[in-house]
């Protein structure tokens, strides 16, 4: 195995994937890439900080010439510094990726691009109204790799 792609949103449920990756990882000489994928059009966002509020961080954003996307993938990228951080004590080569679109249509997609020998994905995504999560189960009936559910 030369290569393990976790799906990391920043949840609890990531974090025991990312664990678990980073554990494989280790043990098997393995690269670790790591993806996060922002929805754009996601409600949950808008839901998350309501309707007003959504409205001006867009207007906010177009102000200041930035658009949801790059915010989207600012938020991205944090999350997975903190990810990478969380691996400090594995000594591990760590592929940090964000991508904007469909979570398990992207995390299927980077599968292939990183050329994965195994996905690892939690049971649940940060959004937990999306109860597998459904995420997690559209990866481990769509995705072409093998699939590791972490508990």
């Amino acid at each position: 195995m030369k290569s393990i792609l976790v799906a990391f949103d920043g949840s609890d449920d990531s974090m025991k994937a990312l664990k678990v990756g980073a554990e494989l990882a280790s043990r098997l000489g393995a690269k670790l890439s790591l993806v996060y994928v922002s929805h754009i059009g996601d409600a949950h966002f808008r839901d998350l900080i309501g309707e007003t509020e959504f409205r001006e961080v867009l207007e906010t954003l177009k102000r200041e010439g930035k658009d949801l996307p790059d915010l989207l993938s600012e938020t991205g990228k944090k999350v997975l510094q903190s990810a990478s951080a969380a691996l400090a004590d594995y000594n591990l080569e760590v592929e940090q990726i964000v991508k904007l679109g469909h979570p398990a249509e992207e995390i299927i997609k980077t599968a292939e691009e990183v050329d994965a020998d195994i996905v690892v994905v939690g049971p649940h995504s940060e959004r937990k109204s999306l109860v597998m999560g459904s995420v997690g189960r559209e990866v481990v009936e769509r995705c072409s790799r093998s699939v590791l559910v972490a508990r």
